[in-house]
């Protein structure tokens, strides 16, 4: 097989959560046109269902759009349930699903704090445990966790998201020494600075929007379809070797 063949992710099936907006939608989006077919789930099941319909006019691969609340370890498993009824597997898993709260640490509520533990730690927790006996049954997967720049750096007022994101990380590592032996691959991405809905208020703001910019040395945020290239890379049959690790795609915030 060619180097470029290993790339291709035809025949593949990947289920994405948190794949109806931002980072989620272009891994989607970059998976289907690599060949993939897209199971696209969110708590909004009218823009899954349109992102998926996007891509699979785009594509021509079948995808589907369904409603998952990542906290909910049932609705997890009837989506995963159902995409196997479909296609029969489910070779690859985005966790996308993610929330911020920005707020000082000796007033941060206690639900708030715990709906970011919930949704950005254990939402990753249920769906690699949940797909991953799956993926062992058939000795293969690539799962792919979404942590941050946060994940090992940290910000003031971050103390739920950082918390959260520095779990998966370790989550995303545990993971991968233990199921390494069924070749199941477990990789956190790493964002930096990237113009999506979750930043969208902040960015607005001059001063902070000069902060960030100040701290990147490549002077730009992320672009959504570079986030979409790496999804591909890691999905594919080109990196079998790589597990357990993190990559940053951040413009070289972290290596300042």
């Amino acid at each position: 097989m060619g180097i470029l063949e290993k790339f291709k992710l035809d025949g593949k099936v990947a289920f994405i959560t948190g794949g109806s907006r931002g980072l989620g939608k272009a891994m989607a989006e970059a998976i289907g046109q690599a060949g993939g077919n897209v199971v696209v789930v969110s708590r909004n099941v009218e823009e899954c269902k349109k992102v998926a319909k996007e891509i699979e006019e785009k594509t021509g691969k079948k995808s589907l759009g369904m409603k998952v609340d990542v906290r909910n370890q049932k609705e997890i498993e009837e989506a995963v349930k159902k995409t196997i009824e479909e296609f029969g597997k489910i070779d690859i898993l985005i966790t996308s699903a993610g929330i911020n709260i920005r707020k000082p640490a000796e007033t941060f509520p206690f639900d708030e704090f715990s709906r970011i533990i919930d949704t950005n730690f254990y939402g990753t927790w249920h769906c690699c445990r949940i797909v991953g006996k799956y993926m062992i049954e058939r000795r293969y997967g690539r799962i792919i966790t979404i942590g941050s720049i946060l994940s090992t750096v940290t910000l003031p007022e971050r103390t739920a998201y950082s918390s959260s994101k520095g779990g998966v990380l370790q989550l995303t590592k545990t993971l991968a020494v233990e199921w390494a032996k069924y070749n199941i691959t477990v990789n956190c991405i790493c964002p930096g600075p990237f113009e999506t809905a979750i930043n969208e208020k902040i960015f607005k703001n001059p001063e902070i929007r000069k902060f960030f910019l100040e701290r990147i040395p490549m002077g730009r945020f992320g672009k959504v379809e570079e986030v979409g290239a790496l999804a591909v890379f890691l999905s594919s049959d080109a990196c079998p070797y790589i597990t357990g690790t993190a990559i940053y795609i951040d413009g070289g915030w972290t290596a300042l």
